[in-house]
């Protein structure tokens, strides 16, 4: 039988994940934004148009991974699917935060 403290644990992680990937929505549609101006506006360097190729296939990479390495030590769900997102809510985060400056 689930004790009261592993109901408690379990909510959390799943609402760990859900934080972190709505967190990485918000940053992702700032991004896509703040890119689409500086490609109207005709001020989007070189790079940043590299960027925009090369971090997605890192990013998923890094989830990947992390989500099997969660899934082979036996972790709960919410806490895979958290570990999943992380990456891409850590760069879609960095992203916005670089752009905005």
């Amino acid at each position: 039988m689930f004790g009261f403290q592993t109901v408690l644990q379990n909510g959390r992680n799943w609402q760990d994940a859900a934080t972190a990937y709505g967190q990485m929505w918000l940053s992702a549609g700032e991004v896509i934004w703040l890119r689409s101006v500086q490609m109207m506006t005709g001020t989007m360097t070189q790079a940043e148009i590299a960027r925009m190729f090369i971090e997605k296939p890192v990013a998923f990479a890094q989830a990947a991974q992390e989500a099997g390495m969660a899934v082979s030590l036996g972790k709960d769900p919410a806490t895979v699917a958290r570990l999943a997102v992380s990456p891409l809510s850590i760069q879609a985060s960095t992203n916005a935060r670089r752009l905005r400056s």
